[in-house]
């Protein structure tokens, strides 16, 4: 028996989970921002009763499942990640 995957891929998102810290896409109102560590989620979208809202939690769900098979795929996945450092940054002011 042939199993297949109709999920979408890192094409139908434009990302590709973890895989560099400058990539965003803005799915209604919501970005989604990816980093090598994290991924950030901001802003605000509606998941409307039409099809715009199916079409805005599609590409939500599809990026979502993108994560969860990336870290699932990872075989050394840590409890958790240590704390960031605070950088210091010069004062372009001063």
């Amino acid at each position: 028996m042939t199993t297949h995957s109709t999920r979408p891929g890192p094409a139908a998102t434009g990302l590709v989970p973890f895989a560099d810290n400058g990539t965003s896409r803005t799915i209604g109102g919501m970005t989604v921002e990816n980093g090598t560590d994290s991924i950030a989620f901001y802003g605000q979208t509606d998941l409307s009763r039409d099809k715009a809202g199916l079409e805005r939690a599609r590409a939500l769900l599809a990026f979502l499942q993108q994560v969860v098979d990336t870290l699932d795929a990872q075989a050394d996945l840590p409890d958790s990640l240590p704390p960031r450092k605070a950088a210091r940054v010069p004062n372009p002011f001063a």
